[in-house]
């Protein structure tokens, strides 16, 4: 009988820790995400522009399954940015056209891949 209450203990504690630990860990991801977000929206940003928006868009992706809107991951990641103005406006408007024109694929494990790695996937999305 000890036993089986040792194991059940052990096991009540494995349980809280993976779920506290799992708890921790999406708002690191949300803060990366929002970072890859951030990133594509932002007009003085480092990178080839094209591979930041795919990127951004599979951030926009994950966030969406997370629960994040993708009209509330832009909100935030310009908070985040401290991004405003004409430009930042134009790329998050572009960015929220091709999800929007791509929104039934933004679940496809092969799109989703292709467009974390910043490279387009097979077929080529729609674009504005």
């Amino acid at each position: 009988m000890k036993i089986k209450s040792s194991f059940t203990f052990v096991a009540v504690v494995l349980s809280f820790l993976t779920s506290f630990s799992m708890a921790q860990a999406p708002a690191a991801d949300k803060d990366a995400l929002l970072a890859k977000v951030t990133a594509a929206i932002n007009p003085e940003a480092d990178g080839d522009r094209k591979e930041l928006i795919r990127k951004g868009l599979a951030a926009l992706a994950d966030l969406n399954a997370a629960g994040t809107k993708p009209e509330d991951s832009l909100s935030q990641a310009k908070a985040k940015g401290s991004l405003s103005g004409d430009k930042t406006e134009k790329m998050s408007k572009m960015l929220m056209e091709m999800w929007s024109l791509n929104t039934p694929r933004m679940t496809e494990p092969a799109t989703l891949d292709a467009l974390r790695k910043g490279e387009m996937p097979e077929p080529a999305l729609k674009r504005p």
